[in-house]
């Protein structure tokens, strides 16, 4: 994504000649353009995201035509190379990151502020990739804002390709030397190897692990290694070309390109080898370098299009952090709104070309105090100092606010007794959604719900999905005769924090099996690997084996049907789902269990993307964080089946009352922030609605006893 520069030529090794290819401007104006279309408006261009693979092809090329032409042959020359890059890259992307954080703190919730700082900071230091790889590939990130620097981490596997790739080819250069051998078919070999390597990777990895592959390096090095094979074959191999077939190459490269933005999508797993079709057709076309009139050099050469190639890199720098960032500031973001901020983005990347790209990498060649080593380091540096801040005020005010005991006083004392938490939507109080006016009377305050999850997470108690499943942790609480399970997936675990305190005051062992998103049911869900499928099947037949060994007295589940069965739409997979959960309640009962469900919770993610973001940011008009009913309130074949069943040992409870009235559904209740994402109960909320739970359960199971006082 480097800004423009001209391709040396390759037939010899001290050629100093260039070419300037107006037909890899073009690439790039379409690259940038599909990815922004896509970002902007996804349903248009779904699979507009393969604009950084054809970026990543770009830079490939350009940079072993750059290696090979003048190979690094001393560490000094690799320093060289490394401080060319930091001029040319470096002050706009440090530009765009520092106004980004003074947009975060001018504009963005304080709830935001510790994730994106550090989010600024692996974009300052280029590792964003690998943070988003290890932090937000899992099902319970999903609710998690994106960032202004998310769109950092192809650039952050852009520079470490930058960091690595003049070592390989000047080994491979050396390797030549040694071996008497000619330059160019040693580094095709050792090019093709690592293009191999990579590539076989990148299935197994997307295959087994898709979140992360699609943010590795390792994943991703093919694609620059299928640049780079096209600038090995040489200066004859790609030089202009006017005959009808190369012309032909190109069309059917363009043609690669086009079509993988129009038939992509988010749910195919990604890189892998479905990520050939754009990749060899951005190498198709580099490597025809066709200038017949009927090629594409038409469209990709014009100076409309070259001028779009020219600012492209800053193009990409600031499109992201405006779409995210000024929706905060514009209550209704449409279509106006949309191409208002295009038009800004295209006049702040033509600045930033003209008056950063352009005059700082001159300022750093001729000034005697600003060198590129001192530049990188003071930029980074002032930079994490900035970004850091914003984690540290962010630690400050939530730790100013993790008394949730306080907080609850407080909301309290503002509403009285009768009025707090899940009292506020059957009691005779003003408003469902509590009070307004303080924002750290909320509780718990919006900074810390996002971290109120029940302690089944810190006690490590679910099988993950990142694990595919192969760990089945099983957690005990209490040491009571009356043996109690808790089973399903999240919105099982979510109600943790109600049930153990009935446990608590009756004296029951309670165990639970939790499971990341996969529906307990034993049928094949669709993950996004064959082995996930499988191990999600497998856990419904290891919990049967476990509840029959252990005899439970009561089994207490829930669920929520994130995803459709493997081969339905999610609507056609309702009905064998519910049958599914039919047979699994027949199986738990037929232990000699009494086994209650609970009525799935409300889905805020409907129309919230974060609950305490929304509570954050809309303080004083907390309605903003409520939602229709009808939208909210998700299927639920797991009541579904207990509500058809004749089996008289399986009863449904239903909580939903104290979450929604009036056809609204609430993210605030009684002062009390429901949710702590965009869809699991928050542990303060749930706590509250232990007593409601309780009753309930008492209504309904037949053996009292279970409810003795110990």
């Amino acid at each position: 994504m480097s800004s423009a520069q001209p391709i040396a030529g390759l037939s010899a090794p001290g050629r100093k000649k260039s070419v300037f290819r107006a037909d890899i401007q073009g690439l790039r104006a379409l690259a940038v353009g599909v990815v922004v279309i896509y970002h902007f408006w996804p349903k248009v261009l779904p699979g507009g995201f393969i604009g950084v693979d054809v970026f990543f092809v770009i830079s490939g090329f350009l940079i072993t035509s750059h290696l090979l032409t003048k190979p690094p042959r001393r560490i000094r020359d690799i320093g060289q190379f490394w401080m060319r890059r930091v001029k040319r890259l470096l002050p706009a992307s440090f530009l765009v990151i520092l106004v980004s954080l003074f947009g975060v703190w001018l504009l963005a919730p304080e709830t935001l502020w510790q994730d994106w700082g550090l989010q600024a900071v692996a974009s300052t230091f280029y590792f964003q990739n690998w943070f988003l790889a290890t932090s937000k590939v899992d099902y319970l990130a999903e609710g998690d804002a994106p960032s202004p620097f998310q769109h950092f981490w192809s650039l952050s596997t852009e520079e470490q390709f930058y960091l690595v790739w003049p070592i390989l080819i000047g080994l491979l250069v050396l390797l030549a030397i040694r071996w008497g051998r000619k330059t160019q078919p040693v580094a095709l070999t050792g090019i093709a190897f690592i293009f191999a390597v990579s590539l076989g990777y990148s299935v197994y990895a997307t295959a087994t692990d898709p979140g992360i592959a699609y943010f590795s390096t390792f994943t991703r090095g093919w694609e620059f290694a299928a640049g780079a094979l096209v600038a090995a074959f040489g200066a004859r191999a790609h030089a202009p070309k006017s005959d009808v077939l190369s012309s032909i190459a190109a069309w059917v490269g363009l043609g690669a390109i086009v079509l993988s933005a129009l038939t992509f999508n988010g749910e195919m797993s990604f890189p892998g080898a479905i990520a050939l079709l754009p990749v060899m057709g951005t190498a198709l076309l580099l490597l025809a370098h066709a200038t017949h009139q009927a090629s594409p050099q038409l469209l990709l050469g014009n100076k409309p299009v070259r001028f779009i190639g020219d600012i492209s890199y800053a193009i990409y720098l600031w499109h992201w952090p405006l779409l995210v960032l000024l929706p905060f500031a514009v209550a209704d973001f449409g279509v106006i709104e949309r191409l208002l901020t295009l038009v800004l983005t295209v006049l702040l990347a033509a600045l930033t070309q003209v008056l950063v790209e352009t005059r700082f990498r001159k300022f750093i060649d001729t000034s005697r105090i600003m060198s590129a080593p001192r530049f990188l380091i003071a930029g980074s540096a002032t930079l994490a100092i900035i970004a850091g801040g914003f984690y540290t005020v962010s630690g400050q005010i939530m730790e100013d606010s993790m008394d949730i005991t306080a907080s609850i006083e407080r909301v309290e004392k503002y509403l009285g007794e009768d009025c707090i938490g899940p009292n506020a939507v059957t009691a005779n109080c003003s408003s469902g959604e509590g009070i307004s006016e303080q924002f750290k009377a909320l509780a718990p305050a919006p900074v810390v719900a996002k971290t109120d999850k029940p302690k089944v997470y810190a006690d490590d108690c679910f099988a993950l999905e990142g694990e595919d499943f192969s760990r089945k942790p099983v957690c005990h609480y209490g040491k009571g005769e009356v043996k109690v399970a808790l089973i399903g997936n999240s919105h099982a675990g979510h109600w943790f924090p109600a049930v153990e305190p009935i446990a608590t005051r009756h004296g029951w062992s309670l165990d639970t099996y939790l499971i990341s998103r996969c529906a307990v049911n034993g049928e094949r869900q669709k993950f996004d690997t064959e082995r996930r499928i499988q191990s999600c099947v497998d856990y419904d037949s290891w919990v049967l084996e476990q509840v029959t060994a252990k005899k439970y007295d009561l089994i207490i589940t829930s669920s929520r049907q994130s995803l459709p069965l493997d081969g339905y739409t999610y609507e056609q997979a309702l009905e064998p789902s519910r049958r599914a959960f039919d047979s699994t309640l027949d199986s738990w009962t037929a232990t000699g269990a009494e086994v209650v469900v609970i009525a799935d919770t409300p889905f805020p993610g409907a129309t919230v993307k974060n609950v305490p973001d929304c509570a954050a940011e809309n303080i004083n008009q907390l309605s903003k964080c409520s939602g229709a009913k009808a939208k909210w309130m998700p299927a639920d074949p797991l009541a579904d089946a207990a509500k058809a069943t004749s089996n008289d040992r399986v009863n449904l409870v239903d909580l939903n009352d104290y979450l929604c009235s009036d056809g609204t559904c609430y993210g605030v209740v009684g002062g009390m922030i429901t949710f702590w994402d965009q869809s699991h109960l928050s542990n303060t909320y749930a706590q509250a609605l232990s007593p409601m739970l309780e009753q309930q359960l008492q209504d309904k199971i037949s053996t009292l006893d279970l409810f003795a006082t110990k």
